[in-house]
């Protein structure tokens, strides 16, 4: 009897990845530690976006959690403003065509994710799990939400971080670069814009 093969996932990060959002989010925690008297450095905290607001927080020798509701407040007043790049409507819609299921999978706070405009079949945020990224416990829940593998699961994000869980627990691993120089380690596959993802997976060959 021929087995079943479990579904094509794929699983995208949010910032930076397919949301052009980084410039905004570097913006809105240097308004946010301001107000609490906390100069800061636009590429230490271009570094930390993707990980945890805590996180973020405690790499600034800062220690109210309050900063990071103030800085979803000025971010929320920029939403207007970020906007997804464009190719991913028109890779998403390719990428159910070949059968996949698509996941996004973020740092961010469900919320705030609710007020985009999102489609994807999971949708796993900070406020789903215990652990972030780069624990893997966000991609084990979204492949279980989409019936999936790790052996045909694909991850696509723009730093380092999003990769490390991906190479952890088996996936295809892809850094998208959108144009600017990057360092991964654990990168199976480097991109320029996400609709190059078509090629990398036309060479994996998975029915």
């Amino acid at each position: 009897m021929a087995t079943v093969s479990a579904n094509k996932s794929i699983i995208f990060d949010l910032d930076g990845t397919i949301w052009n959002s980084i410039i905004y989010r570097i913006k809105a925690w240097q308004l946010a530690f301001k107000d609490y008297g906390i100069d800061t450095d636009p590429e230490v905290i271009r570094l930390m976006i993707g990980y945890s607001g805590s996180m973020l927080i405690k790499k600034m020798n800062a220690r109210d959690p309050a900063i990071e509701k103030r800085e979803e407040m000025y971010f929320e007043k920029m939403l207007p403003d970020v906007k997804f790049y464009p190719d991913v409507e028109g890779t998403f819609s390719q990428l159910r065509n070949m059968g996949f299921k698509i996941a996004i999978v973020t740092s961010s706070r469900r919320d705030m994710i609710e007020k985009i405009n999102v489609h994807a079949e999971a949708i796993v945020t900070m406020d789903d799990v215990e652990k972030g990224k780069p624990d893997p416990e966000p991609y084990k829940k979204a492949i279980k939400i989409m019936d999936g593998t790790p052996e045909r699961t694909i991850v696509v994000g723009d730093i380092d971080n999003d990769l490390v869980p991906a190479k952890l627990l088996g996936c295809v691993a892809v850094l998208v670069s959108h144009g600017t120089q990057k360092r991964a380690e654990h990168k199976d596959y480097e991109i320029s814009e996400i609709g190059d993802i078509i090629k990398i997976i036309e060479t994996l060959k998975w029915r």
